[in-house]
């Protein structure tokens, strides 16, 4: 046989293979490849394990089993300080005694007295957002629970954060306040 007909019964060989290696691995699964659907109303039910990640995000419902599975509002921290900037009297209304999650970048973890508290930045330089921490958080999957000491450790400056909180207001120098938050996943 000559070099050209070696290569092109290699070349068919392969192809077949290949076919047959991609027929005999189908499972029959369709698998979805535009983005996710964004159907409100689903909501997981409180008998669901919360605090798992899924597709590497949590479901935006409290990580706390003893809270209701309801789907929660979430806010980027520097849009609850613009709203705040913009009219603090309808930002009140909106968030204060409500019950949301507040994502953002961590800019630190404070001690003051007996309150620990996480710092997230905005977009306007020296404003953070202001989240008081629960002194009992939420550590792991199905609700481990730890002291706040040893959920601080696992937040660094910069990190990607998200915390669910109850509205608190402004605090001195126009700070957006947060009060009995839980800080939401793991230290990424």
């Amino acid at each position: 046989m000559s070099r050209l007909r070696q290569t092109l019964l290699i070349i068919v060989f392969v192809a077949i293979i290949g076919i047959l290696w991609f027929v005999g691995n189908d499972t029959g699964e369709i698998v979805p490849t535009g983005p996710a659907p964004t159907d409100t109303a689903e909501v997981a039910p409180a008998s669901v394990p919360r605090g798992i990640p899924h597709d590497g995000t949590l479901d935006p419902i409290s990580i706390d089993e003893n809270r209701p599975a309801d789907r929660l509002p979430e806010y980027a921290a520097a849009a609850l300080l613009d709203d705040y900037r913009d009219n603090a009297g309808a930002a009140d209304d909106r968030y204060r005694g409500k019950y949301f999650i507040v994502e953002g970048v961590a800019s630190g973890i404070r001690r003051e007295g007996a309150e620990v508290f996480l710092e997230i930045r905005t977009d306007a330089p020296g404003q953070v957002v202001r989240a008081v921490l629960l002194p009992e958080q939420i550590c792991g999957p199905a609700g481990r629970r730890c002291e706040v000491e040893a959920r601080a450790t696992m937040v660094r400056r910069g990190q990607k954060v998200a915390v669910e909180c109850t509205g608190a207001g402004l605090a001195e120098g126009g700070t957006p306040l947060l009060n009995e938050c839980l800080v939401r996943g793991g230290a990424n």
